[in-house]
């Protein structure tokens, strides 16, 4: 089973812009389909349908499925992203993604 996963940022002004995401099979800790970078507005419209989105960190040249990815609204109507950090899970925020 495949998990839409993050792992790549575009910043503009302090919010996430952009994402290079794609469907991640951590079965075989790799991508089932090469990624593609979007605008975030595609993130918000999957986590609203339902869709689970995490982070994906690589760490000593293995990949490893970082916080859940929730929406989150801005005071001007805006809807962004943030990673929430649970239990068990590295402590890496969509900070440290690398840019794309």
């Amino acid at each position: 089973m495949t998990t839409l996963a993050i792992d790549g940022v575009r910043w503009v002004n302090d919010r996430v812009s952009s994402v290079r995401w794609g469907n991640f099979d951590p079965a075989t800790n790799d991508w089932a389909a090469p990624t593609t970078i979007v605008d975030v507005q595609q993130v918000v419209d999957a986590l609203k349908s339902g869709k689970e989105v995490r982070t994906l960190f690589t760490l000593g040249g293995r990949a490893f499925l970082g916080p859940k990815v929730s929406a989150l609204p801005y005071t001007n109507g805006h809807i962004g992203i943030e990673a929430r950090v649970q239990d068990g899970q590295i402590e890496k925020s969509l900070e440290d993604l690398p840019p794309v």
